[in-house]
């Protein structure tokens, strides 16, 4: 039996565009309180799109005294300044363009740009916070601030040693690991990660691991030298994310009418923060 096909090729939506699972914007923690953190909820006219002042704890981990040396008053160390930084709000975007005369319904095309917004924001916010943004005064993972743990590259199980080691040492509570995907992979379950869990990835120590695609390629301003098969892989304190969907433009406003074209523009008005009490990294050879 044979068919001819006759007349114009049939128009159908390719696969749903999916965000990436144990991102950025997926990953959850519990306070003790039992309340979850990650991504806050944002709502319009929320005060946070014009910049905040983040106020840490105190830093570092307990010092020691021993009450009955000799002496009524022995030395104390003197406190540290609470960690801080100023974070200001940054714009990502999807920009989708068509002629006007090919698209269709102007809503269903800004409709397309919103679902490839909403699978791939979390890549925005990771190479935000990662490798900052080009006019940007924000903190992010690879500025000078950056400790290098080790001048040399390392393996995935030595580097994933070396930054749950970090995290206690310097902080001495729950940390963060942002690593690339291809890296998260090497550890795996049974080489460090623990059972997936409804909050995301976590090593066997319980520390929050991120697999963010936007990680991929960060060099550190003051620490380059990735390679094909290395990548910089980072630790902190919990992040969080505050998202606020930009308003849309009207038909009239995207279009140019000097040549009929249309460029519609999917945004979110994002924050991503940490205290800076702890920003360490290493770079991680996955093929070792």
């Amino acid at each position: 039996m044979s068919v001819t096909a006759v007349g114009p090729a049939l128009d159908l939506d390719g696969p749903l565009p999916v965000a990436r699972k144990h991102s950025l914007l997926e990953t959850r923690w519990t306070d003790p309180d039992g309340e979850m953190g990650g991504v806050l909820k944002a709502e319009a006219g929320d005060r946070w799109l014009n910049g905040v002042n983040v106020y840490g704890y105190p830093d570092g981990v307990p010092r020691l005294w021993e009450p009955c040396s000799a002496g009524t008053f022995r030395p104390k160390e003197e406190g540290d300044e609470v960690p801080g930084a100023r974070f200001d709000a940054f714009v990502a975007y999807f920009p989708l363009s068509c002629s006007r005369l090919g698209m269709g319904d102007f809503e269903d095309w800004y409709d397309r740009a919103r679902k490839a917004i909403n699978a791939t924001q979390s890549h925005a916010m990771e190479a935000m916070l990662a490798n900052g943004v080009i006019g940007s005064t924000n903190p992010f993972l690879g500025d000078t601030n950056l400790t290098a743990l080790s001048g040399g590259v390392v393996s995935p199980a030595a580097g994933l040693a070396y930054l749950e080691n970090a995290i206690g040492r310097v902080t001495g509570r729950m940390g963060m690991i942002h690593a690339t995907p291809a890296v998260v992979s090497r550890w795996g379950e049974g080489h460090g990660l623990a059972n997936d869990s409804p909050l995301g990835l976590f090593t066997t120590g319980g520390t929050p691991v991120v697999s963010g695609s936007g990680y991929i390629d960060s060099d550190p301003v003051s620490q380059p030298g990735g390679g094909t098969t290395i990548d910089w892989v980072y630790a902190t304190g919990p992040v969080e994310v505050r998202i606020l969907e930009g308003t849309n433009t009207s038909e009239e406003e995207s279009l140019d009418r000097a040549d009929n074209s249309v460029v519609v523009r999917a945004e979110r008005f994002s924050l991503v923060e940490w205290d800076t009490a702890l920003q360490v990294g290493i770079r991680i050879d996955w093929a070792a």
